[in-house]
């Protein structure tokens, strides 16, 4: 892994759409995700447009004139063009990485869509991602492989992409053997294509204790575990005071190492956002900074990771999910 620690975002709500982070695009349409709008009336040609809009070298230039090093970019299996009625980018994908190379920023490749939806969420890949298939179905499974099997082949030329991640977030099963064996058969697969030196990274399910050790280096290919770390989404965080949660923040950095026994460990995504209704009654200098606390206890911890990655670089309203807005009013808590 590098010398110098990861320092990266998620551009996320780019190359798969998440409909909270970009709503303009789905103003005067019923489209809940990018599967229903590519099929709206004029949904293509707004996402093509987005595609070339959202992202431009512009962008690139300040994550290095702000020193992040690294980018997790979500795709979906779609992103080769051959998947009706999603539209490919798999030009944009080569540009982003050639922006890579011109401002020397590392980039993992995040497969954030499958076939049939490995998970329940909005951004995986089907038109009902509350019926999740993908765990269940080898066929599905497959296509993942062979999508991931021809990243690895395009970009075995390309350095500067450090990382190909197998799977975003897949919902594991009970004891995580099924998940575990598609792992264990996409690293095989990976190890006869892709370059020497590339890491294959894994995604903990949310189950960082069932999940460590899933796949061990052979050969050429390191590997690497992605953990989630979020306080926001739980019933659990619901209950916790700011206190807590500061503590709960503080103590992850003895998950990780435990963790780091194993594999390495990065954290794919993590942000400055905790439950509304901690935050609710609070003025917004008083949001702000128990969110510049919250963001200081968890860069802390995650020192002793290989790298982060927040979520997200930006999306369209300002708030806890938008890296660059934090860093243009609060550029203290992010250096």
């Amino acid at each position: 892994m590098n010398s110098a620690p990861f320092k990266g975002v998620n551009l996320g709500g780019w190359l798969v759409l998440e409909k909270w982070m970009t709503p303009s695009l789905f103003e005067g349409r019923d489209a809940k995700n990018e599967y229903e709008l590519v099929q709206s009336k004029g949904g293509k040609a707004v996402l093509e447009q987005h595609h070339t809009t959202f992202m431009t070298e512009a962008d690139f230039m300040w994550l290095n004139d702000h020193n992040i090093n690294a980018v997790r970019i979500p795709i979906g299996y779609w992103i080769f063009g051959d998947e009706s009625p999603y539209i490919g980018a798999i030009e944009k994908l080569d540009w982003a990485i050639m922006m890579g190379e011109k401002y020397n920023i590392k980039v993992l490749i995040d497969l954030h869509g499958a076939p049939g939806a490995q998970n329940a969420a909005g951004h995986s890949g089907s038109g009902r991602p509350d019926i999740p298939r993908w765990l269940d179905d080898p066929d599905k499974q497959e296509r993942t492989i062979r999508v991931l099997e021809r990243l690895a082949e395009r970009y075995f030329d390309r350095p500067i992409v450090w990382g190909i991640e197998l799977v975003n977030e897949p919902l594991a099963d009970k004891f995580g053997f099924r998940l575990i064996r598609f792992y264990r058969r996409a690293y095989k697969r990976l190890l006869r294509v892709a370059r020497p030196g590339l890491y294959i990274v894994f995604s903990d399910g949310f189950k960082p204790l069932l999940l460590t050790g899933a796949l061990w280096k052979r050969n050429k290919l390191p590997v690497a575990m992605d953990c989630h770390l979020y306080q926001c989404f739980g019933e659990h965080d619901r209950t916790l005071t700011v206190d807590e949660h500061l503590v709960r923040a503080t103590q992850r950095r003895w998950l990780i190492r435990f963790l780091q026994l194993w594999q390495p460990v990065i954290i794919g995504e993590w942000s400055g956002v905790l439950p509304w209704s901690l935050q609710k009654n609070m003025s917004q200098s008083d949001r702000e900074r128990m969110r510049n606390q919250f963001i200081t206890r968890q860069r802390m911890a995650y020192a002793d990771a290989v790298g982060w990655y927040y979520w997200n670089y930006k999306t369209e309203n300002k708030s806890g999910w938008n890296f660059r807005s934090i860093a243009e009013t609060d550029p203290e808590v992010l250096q």
